[in-house]
């Protein structure tokens, strides 16, 4: 085998194998719906499309209680994450979630959302508030700071720690998983609405 081709045989070599290592990464995703069924080690939802989708628990798996809200209970230095509209500052929030003492850091930063073609999730602590018609608050967080817009109807829930007993046919879910190698999902993290309340995340 000449020099040449045992470079090329290499390089192939490096480049499939760079491939399965990335294949191989666990992917993070979410999930919207309602719960349609619930196993010990499975749960099952309906999305919005109608179709339903199958994901495995385990004892890792971390459920919280999402609570209706509203735009009262935001208050100065209160732990919040924002969904804004694709758009320069101030961004108009589509929904926003308060968080209890012990999930104060969940999400922290700024980062692209899947809720909408732009979309950010923005989670930090409130620095700025304006009370008015829209209300206007600054979210800071590490190294940054974000300001936006919340009109009067925009969806307020409160996120606070929860338990597997919530996880009833018909409430509403935000699952965060993880695919593995093997293509099947695991929830790492459920949002189950109570009472009839839509998880804002």
């Amino acid at each position: 085998m000449t020099i040449t081709m045992k470079r090329t045989v290499l390089a192939a070599l490096l480049m499939a194998a760079s491939v399965t290592a990335v294949r191989a990464e666990p992917i993070t995703a979410r999930f919207r719906g309602t719960v349609a069924r619930v196993e010990p080690d499975r749960i099952e939802i309906r999305r919005p499309s109608g179709s339903t989708l199958s994901l495995r628990m385990d004892p890792k798996t971390r459920v919280y209680a999402v609570n209706a809200s509203d735009l009262g209970a935001i208050k100065p230095e209160s732990y919040v994450s924002v969904i804004g509209a694709a758009g320069s500052e101030p961004h108009r929030a589509t929904a926003v979630t308060l968080y209890s003492p012990s999930e104060r850091g969940f999400e922290a930063g700024s980062q692209p959302w899947d809720t909408a073609p732009g979309a950010t999730l923005t989670a930090g602590w409130v620095a700025d508030l304006q009370r008015g018609a829209p209300l206007r608050l600054a979210v800071t967080y590490g190294g940054g700071q974000a300001a936006f817009e919340i009109p009067r109807d925009t969806p307020v829930t409160q996120f606070s720690p929860g338990e597997r007993a919530l996880l009833q046919p018909g409430a509403a879910v935000t699952i965060f998983a993880r695919s593995d190698a093997d293509g099947a999902l695991d929830a790492g993290t459920i949002a189950v609405g109570r009472q009839g309340a839509v998880p804002g995340l």
